[in-house]
């Protein structure tokens, strides 16, 4: 892999461009037809009612009664088992109203209460949420209404959230469901401006002090984002007053009580600050995500001057930095003049990147057709990311299917060889092929986002903070020191092959 060539149209339907134009090339994703026109097949986002199952069932006081038919709550319940038991509610169990074929024609209001009433009686729930998939936004069920009745009946706090999956805007889980999280929290009596909320978090329990949560996910040896997260904010002086999503709702409605909110994923977590900002006046930190010693220290800095605890801050990073200086310094030998390619969209792969480039790296973030998409379906988070700085090379490659990427081919036309690329897989795709793209002959990195650990450091897509930046140090010399082999290929370069070229 010695020459470059011109890009092969079979490779890459836009040229080479940045992040920011990558944004822009994306129409509004409400425009269908427009949409259709540029990404043939496209498919289409997760549904409102996807996600906010995922959320609120992160709550262990919470329990979710779905207005749907039965396959709605059997898919999600198929998700979780699969993908995240252990992240926060172990009750997988999900009671729905069953909607038959005389309910999806003529409503089933009737069999929504009695299942309500039903749910509070037998679990005694702190939080009831009833989440409506599309058959009653159909029929037009008064759910509404139903559930204010209800809620003279039952002992727990009843929630809706109308989540039908064809009621959508481009960004709407986002922006349509977050800021209602802000209706379960109770109005402060008192603010403290040493306690600090976390939002954002999303599949991941908190751990740290709480001893409340089902001992399942008491691990301390696999840390979340949000524990690092925690680690820093306890480690100026400050609290951390409640976790969301992964705190019970019996701590989240006193969220209003701290002065300040952090962020760990902005597409999570913005919506929701800027709607405690407005409601309650609650403060947050515009940086989220902080990966890497330049980054942390900034938001270390944003967070004291807003609570003042500037010295205390000051005094974190200085700590910090001594218990990562040798290992980062030494990554940033191993990597220097090499170039991170970061497959993805959105926070955790920006994070990545934003941190290769603080480690000297040149960044190249790689999509298809489905991440350009994201750029725009989670704008939320493109644009916090364009406004902090970061705006690297992007390539958008011609495939629909994720791991249908000829990663040596990319390399070629980016004039790189195998020891001057760094390949981080965190969504997409996870390519190798023996001989060609393994890695044993280009350092790859498993940044893998849902299921991705790394014993000691907070890892989830590369993880968060100093300890993040430790951990992901660590990795990326793993990576290089590997690919020095150039025999012996991987299991998975001897299994894939040429099996996915064809695409």
């Amino acid at each position: 892999m010695t020459t470059a060539k011109p890009m092969d149209p079979q490779i890459s339907r836009f040229p080479m461009t940045t992040l920011r134009e990558a944004y822009a090339l994306v129409p509004d994703l409400n425009a269908r037809e427009q949409v259709r026109g540029i990404f043939e097949n496209h498919a289409s986002p997760w549904c409102k009612f996807e996600m906010t199952y995922n959320m609120i069932e992160e709550m262990n006081d919470a329990v979710v009664v779905v207005h749907a038919p039965l396959n709605c709550p059997s898919c999600m319940k198929g998700f979780k088992a699969t993908y995240y038991t252990d992240y926060g509610n172990p009750h997988l169990h999900t009671p729905t109203t069953n909607m038959g074929s005389d309910a999806v024609v003529y409503g089933g209001e009737k069999e929504l209460r009695q299942a309500i009433l039903a749910v509070d009686r037998d679990y005694r729930p702190e939080l009831i949420a009833v989440l409506t998939g599309c058959a009653p936004g159909l029929t037009l069920d008064d759910v509404v209404a139903v559930v204010a009745q209800a809620q003279e009946e039952v002992g727990a706090r009843l929630f809706h959230v109308p989540t039908s999956g064809f009621d959508y805007t481009g960004n709407g889980f986002f922006e349509d469901v977050l800021p209602k999280f802000s209706e379960l929290m109770d109005p402060p009596a008192r603010v403290d401006k040493n306690k600090v909320n976390i939002l954002g978090n999303n599949k991941q329990p908190y751990c740290r002090a709480r001893q409340d949560l089902p001992g399942a996910v008491r691990r301390q040896d696999f840390p979340a984002d949000s524990e690092e997260m925690g680690r820093l904010i306890e480690g100026m002086g400050l609290q951390v007053n409640v976790v969301f999503c992964s705190d019970p709702y019996r701590r989240l409605r006193h969220a209003a009580e701290a002065a300040t909110n952090t962020i760990t994923c902005a597409s999570y977590g913005m919506p929701l600050a800027r709607a405690m900002q407005e409601q309650f006046g609650t403060g947050y930190i515009p940086l989220a995500q902080p990966l890497g010693p330049i980054s942390t220290a900034e938001w270390v800095r944003q967070l004291g001057k807003a609570t003042g605890h500037e010295a205390e801050g000051e005094a974190l990073i200085q700590r910090e930095w001594a218990g990562l200086k040798e290992v980062w310094q030494e990554c940033e030998r191993m990597v220097k003049g090499k170039t991170a390619i970061v497959c993805g969209f959105a926070n955790r792969p920006f994070s990545i990147g934003r941190m290769c480039q603080e480690l000297g790296m040149d960044v190249v973030q790689l999509g298809n057709p489905y991440s350009l998409m994201g750029l725009k379906g989670k704008g939320i988070d493109t644009e916090h990311w364009l406004d902090t700085g970061y705006n690297p090379k992007f390539i958008i490659q011609e495939t629909l299917v994720p791991t249908g990427t000829k990663m040596a081919e990319l390399l070629d036309w980016l004039g790189l060889e195998d020891d001057q690329a760094v390949y981080f897989y965190c969504d997409f795709p996870h390519y190798a092929r023996g001989g060609s793209f393994d890695p044993a002959n280009v350092a790859r990195v498993d940044t893998t986002v849902q299921l991705g650990r790394h014993r000691g450091y907070p890892s989830r897509g590369g993880g968060l903070g100093y300890g993040g930046a430790k951990g992901l140090s660590i990795m990326i010399m793993e990576a290089v020191k590997a690919a020095r082999r150039k025999e012996g290929w991987t299991f998975m370069g001897r299994l894939y092959g040429k099996s996915f070229d064809q695409f």
